[in-house]
C-alpha cells in the first residue's frame, strides 16, 4: 500500500514537472507574429489618419510606453483586476462567471483572449476542449512572456470597433489622437468597447456608455482613481468623430503611393502596411483652408485653383501639400502641385546666384533701359511688369523688383546653357532645351513644377545645400516590423552658403522691393522672410515662393486648363495666400534672421554705380560683399556742373532713358576716343505694320551719343533729318526692308556710325 501512494507520488511529481516543462521550455510563436495583417494605412508625423482601407480594418501597433497609463489601468480594471497576480487563467474570475452569470466580467483573463485570438482560431474543438486549450496556452504564454509583453499584444491586438485593431488604431479613428494622450473618460471609453460586438448606432453608443460606467467603477472601487475623477470622466463630452470623416490631403496621399511605388516597388502593391508620412496635419488644415478663403475674396479667382507646398529646407520634408483647393473647397484630380507650369519670374534668384559665382555683385550696375535680343529667327524685345524703365539700377534692386529686362540682359550676358545648368543644381530638371526657351526662359519660359521650385528656393535656405523632398518617413507592416526607411543622402550643393545668404539677403529687401512693388504689399509678412512671385503671359500662372530659415512656402494659382485669368498678379493671387501660411508655418517658433557668413563684409558704395562714393554722390548706401569682391574704384556717375547742379554721366545706351526721365545729363566732348553713337530705336530685325486706320504711319528714330550732341539718320542712304542726341525723330514710313544708319562726330573730325535694319508692312 505504501508502496502504491510512493508510486502515485512519484508519477504525479513526474507529471508536474513535464507540465512545467512543457509550459517554460515548449517553443511558442510569439504574438505579433501571429497578429492579423489589416488594410493599408497612411499617417500623418503625428500619427492622423489620413487614408485607411475600411474593407479589411487598420493596426496601429505602438509600444507600451506609447500608450497613456489610463488606458492601461481602465484596461485591467475593465476585464482583468488580478492580471498581474494570475499565472494565465483566474479560478477567481471562473468562479465569479458560473457564480454569477449575467455579470459584466467574463471568466477569460486578458491572456486567455490573446490566446484565443491569436493561437486557436474559429474552429478549436466542442467548447469544453477549446476552454482547456486556451486556458492551456494563456499559461504557456505567462510562462514565456513578460506581463508587459502579454498587455502590448493584447493591446495592439484586442478590436475596438470601426475595423480598428489596437488601442492606438482606436484613438485615432475614434477621436483623431494618439493612444498616448487618451485621458480617463475616453481611455474608460475605448476600454469598454471590446465588449461589446459593434458601434455605430444610438443603441451602440448607448451600450458603449454603460460599458464606460462599469470601468470607471471598477476604478474607483479599486482605489485607482477617486469618485469625483470616475463621475467626473463619465460626465466628460467624449466628441467622437464621424465614422466615415474626409479625408485629409488626397493628392498628398496619391503623391506618398508614387513615391512608394518608386522607391520601394516591391511594397507599393501590398495591403497591409502602415506608411508614416512627413505631413503636418494642423499645417496642412490651415494651409487648405487659408487657400480656400483668400481664393473666395477675389471676384477673378472665382473659378481658380491654388496648390500649395509646404517644406523643411535642410532635410526636404513635405510637410503640406494641397494640390487642388479652390474657393469652395477642395478641387479636381489634378495635383496642381506636382503639375508642370511656367513660373514666370520666380526664377530669376537663380539667374542673379549664377551673376555672383561670375564676378558680379549686389551692387554691380544693370540697365533697365529698352533692348532687343535675337535668338535665331527670333526677335525678342522684354518689357516690365509695370511698362517703365528704370535706368540703370543695381543688382540688388533689379531682384528684388523682379524687372525683366534686366534679367534678360543678364541672361544674354551670362548664357541660357549655364542658367539651365544652375537651375539643375537647383533641383529644376524639367528645365532642359535650351534652343527651345530662347531669352524668354528667365521669365517664365519653361515649365517647372511647384514641388520642385519650392525645393529650389529651400536650398536658398540652407545655405546653398539642396535636399531633395520626400513625404514617407518610414513604412511598418502589421506587426510593427520596419520595411522601409527614408535614410537622407548627403545635400547636392547648389551654390556657396555666401551667394545663399546674399540672394536671401536681397529677397529679404522691402526697400529694393519698392520700385518695383511699392511698399505694403502682400510680400510683407509680418516675420523676416525672403520671396519671390511669378506672373506669366495673360496671368495664366501666378506664384509666390518665399522661405524662413525653417520653413519653405510655395503657393501657384491659376486654372488647370491654362486659361487666363482677369489681372490676377502673383501679389495679388497667390501673395495673401503664402504670407498668412508662411505666418502659420512659423507661429510660435523663434524669429530667426539668418546672420551673414563670415566671409561677408559690408563697404560704403554710390547706387547705382556698385562704386566707391565720389564727392558728387548723393546717396551713399552700405552693401554686403564677398570678401575680395568689394569695390576699389571710385565712381564718376555723378557731376557737379556749374553752380553746382547734380549732373548724371550713364553709359550710353542708358542716355535716352535719362533725358526722357528729365535727369540732367552730362555731356563730355573731350571723351577719349572715338566717336560712338548707339541706335535704339528700331531694333535691329525690327518688323513695324502700317495702320491708316489711325490716321499716322510715324516711325519714332532715335539714338544717343556720349561723344556728340546731334545724330544725323540716314534711311537707304538717304538723309531723313537730325536730332539731339536721344531725342526722338520722326520719319514717315513707307513699306519695304530698309536700313537705318546713325552718324555722329565729334569737333575733331572722328565720325562714329551705327546700323539698324527693319522692316515695314502692310496688314
Amino acid at each position: 500500500m505504501r508502496r502504491r501512494v510512493l508510486r502515485g507520488a512519484l508519477v504525479s511529481c513526474a507529471l508536474a514537472a513535464l507540465y512545467v516543462l512543457v509550459l517554460y521550455a515548449a517553443p511558442i510563436d510569439r504574438p505579433e507574429t501571429r497578429m492579423r495583417a489589416p488594410g493599408t494605412v497612411v499617417l500623418a508625423a503625428d500619427g492622423t489618419v489620413l487614408q485607411r482601407d475600411t474593407s479589411k480594418g487598420i493596426r496601429i501597433p505602438v509600444t507600451l510606453d506609447h500608450i497613456s497609463p489610463a488606458v492601461i489601468a481602465a484596461t485591467i480594471a475593465g476585464e482583468d483586476q488580478r492580471f498581474n497576480d494570475h499565472p494565465g487563467v483566474d479560478p477567481l474570475a471562473m468562479l465569479r462567471a458560473i457564480t454569477h452569470p449575467g455579470s459584466h466580467s467574463g471568466a477569460s483573463t486578458l491572456t486567455q483572449q490573446l490566446a484565443r485570438r491569436l493561437y486557436l482560431g474559429e474552429n478549436a474543438g466542442p467548447l469544453p476542449l477549446r476552454k482547456l486549450r486556451e486556458a492551456f496556452v494563456a499559461m504557456h504564454l505567462d510562462a514565456k512572456l513578460s506581463k508587459d509583453e502579454i498587455l502590448a499584444a493584447y493591446l495592439n491586438d484586442v478590436p475596438y470597433g470601426r475595423g480598428t485593431y489596437g488601442i492606438e488604431a482606436a484613438a485615432r479613428v475614434y477621436f483623431g489622437v494618439p493612444a498616448s494622450d487618451l485621458d480617463l473618460a475616453r481611455a474608460a471609453f475605448l476600454a469598454g468597447l471590446p465588449r461589446l460586438p459593434s458601434l455605430g448606432s444610438e443603441v451602440g453608443l448607448g451600450q458603449a456608455k454603460v460599458r464606460q460606467r462599469y470601468v470607471l467603477d471598477r476604478l474607483a472601487d479599486d482605489g485607482k482613481v477617486s469618485r469625483e475623477a470616475a463621475d467626473a470622466a463619465f460626465a466628460t463630452p467624449l466628441d467622437i468623430l464621424p465614422e466615415v470623416a474626409p479625408a485629409l490631403a488626397p493628392h498628398f496621399v496619391a503623391y506618398v503611393r508614387a513615391e512608394l511605388a518608386r522607391e520601394r516597388p516591391d511594397l507599393a502593391e501590398r495591403n497591409d502596411l502602415i506608411i508614416e508620412t512627413t505631413l503636418d496635419a494642423g499645417l496642412q488644415y490651415e494651409s487648405e483652408r487659408i487657400a480656400t478663403n483668400r481664393l473666395g475674396e477675389l471676384a477673378a479667382l472665382a473659378d481658380a485653383s491654388a496648390a500649395v507646398v509646404v517644406l523643411e529646407p535642410g532635410s526636404g520634408r513635405v510637410l503640406a501639400m494641397a494640390g487642388n483647393a479652390t474657393a469652395n473647397g477642395p478641387g479636381g484630380d489634378i495635383n496642381m502641385a506636382v503639375a508642370p507650369r511656367q513660373p514666370g519670374s520666380a526664377l530669376k534668384p537663380f539667374l542673379y546666384a549664377l551673376a555672383l559665382e561670375q564676378g558680379m555683385t549686389a551692387a554691380s550696375p544693370v540697365l533697365d533701359v529698352p533692348a532687343t535680343f535675337q535668338t535665331g529667327d527670333e526677335v525678342y524685345t522684354p518689357i516690365n511688369y509695370d511698362r517703365r524703365f528704370h535706368g540703370p539700377v543695381s543688382l540688388r534692386v533689379a531682384l528684388a523688383s523682379s524687372l525683366n529686362v534686366p534679367a534678360v540682359r543678364l541672361l544674354d550676358q551670362l548664357g541660357i546653357q549655364p542658367f539651365l545648368g544652375i537651375s539643375q543644381r537647383f533641383g529644376l530638371g524639367t528645365l532642359r532645351d535650351a534652343e527651345a526657351y530662347g531669352h524668354s526662359i528667365v521669365l517664365g519660359g519653361g515649365e517647372v513644377r511647384l514641388l520642385d521650385l519650392a525645393g529650389a528656393y529651400g536650398a536658398l535656405a540652407a545655405n546653398g545645400q539642396r535636399a531633395d523632398s520626400y513625404a514617407i518617413q518610414r513604412v511598418r507592416d502589421g506587426s510593427g516590423k520596419v520595411l522601409y526607411e527614408h535614410v537622407a543622402p548627403p545635400p547636392a550643393t547648389a551654390v556657396s552658403a555666401d551667394i545663399a545668404w546674399l540672394i536671401g539677403d536681397i529677397l529679404r529687401d522691402n526697400e529694393a522691393r519698392a520700385p518695383g512693388f511699392g511698399f505694403g504689399t502682400a510680400l510683407e509678412a509680418a516675420i523676416p522672410a525672403s520671396v519671390k512671385t511669378g506672373t506669366t503671359t495673360e496671368f495664366r500662372d501666378n506664384w509666390t515662393v518665399g522661405y524662413t530659415a525653417n520653413r519653405v512656402v510655395g503657393v501657384w494659382v491659376g486654372h488647370e486648363d491654362n486659361r487666363p485669368m482677369a489681372g490676377v498678379s502673383g501679389v495679388t493671387g497667390a501673395g495673401p495666400i503664402w504670407r498668412d501660411i508662411i505666418e502659420t508655418a512659423t507661429a510660435g517658433g523663434p524669429v530667426i534672421v539668418p546672420a551673414p557668413p563670415a566671409d561677408l563684409v559690408q563697404t560704403n558704395v554710390c547706387t547705382p554705380t556698385g562704386l566707391l562714393p565720389g564727392p558728387a554722390c548723393p546717396s551713399p548706401d552700405s552693401e554686403w560683399f564677398i570678401r575680395g569682391t568689394e569695390p576699389r574704384e571710385i565712381e564718376r556717375y555723378y557731376i557737379r556742373g556749374p553752380g553746382g547742379v547734380l549732373l548724371v554721366d550713364p553709359p550710353p545706351e542708358a542716355r535716352a532713358w535719362a533725358i526722357d526721365a528729365g535727369l540732367r545729363v552730362a555731356f563730355r566732348e573731350d571723351e577719349a576716343g572715338e566717336a560712338s553713337v548707339i541706335i535704339h530705336q528700331p531694333a535691329s530685325g525690327t518688323t513695324v505694320y502700317l495702320a491708316p486706320e489711325t490716321g499716322t504711319n510715324n516711325l519714332i528714330l532715335r539714338a544717343t551719343s556720349s561723344t556728340s550732341p546731334i545724330v544725323a539718320f540716314f534711311i537707304d542712304g538717304v538723309l531723313a533729318g537730325e536730332s539731339s542726341s536721344g531725342v526722338p525723330f520722326i520719319w514717315a514710313m513707307e513699306p519695304g526692308k530698309h536700313v537705318l544708319e546713325a552718324v555722329v562726330s565729334t569737333a575733331s573730325g572722328e565720325a562714329g556710325r551705327a546700323r539698324s535694319s527693319f522692316e515695314v508692312k502692310e496688314r
